[in-house]
């Protein structure tokens, strides 16, 4: 009888205590949130990394129709994409908004292409200008 007793007690005394479940539960979600955490600042240089490749890309495909034509931009982006210079969907950035394109270009340059960035508004520090761009730097 002593004997099933001790067995009994044996097999309660295996399972896990609401306290100990409780730890592993908030050491989890502290583990999630941390990698949450640094996979949003990772995101946010990536978008910048794509749109810079991206705006890379609409340049040479801005430079090849100059070749083709009169010298002179293309009067808009969309005129690329009608002939096949460029796919629809390298209109916008990272960030889903259309690029600027002014085919006036200022100082020298033939044309402005830009992205207004992260916080999406026009003149702030975060913009990206095609013509002053890193391309191996993040900002």
């Amino acid at each position: 009888m002593q004997g099933a007793c001790n067995r009994r007690r044996y097999r309660a005394r295996r399972a896990f205590s609401l306290l100990e479940i409780s730890l592993v539960v908030v050491l989890i979600g502290l583990l999630t949130a941390g990698a949450a955490v640094a996979l949003l600042g990772r995101a946010q240089s990536t978008k910048i990394r794509i749109t810079k490749t991206t705006m890379n890309t609409l340049s040479g495909q801005i430079e090849s129709y100059m070749a083709e034509g009169d010298g002179s931009p293309p009067m808009s982006l969309q005129l690329l994409v009608d002939r096949q210079f460029i796919k629809a969907s390298m209109l916008t950035d990272s960030w889903k908004q259309p690029f600027y394109f002014n085919p006036q270009g200022t100082s020298g340059r033939p044309y402005i292409l830009m992205s207004y960035g992260p916080d999406r508004q026009a003149g702030t520090a975060d913009d990206i200008d095609f013509w002053t761009m890193d391309l191996t730097s993040e900002n």
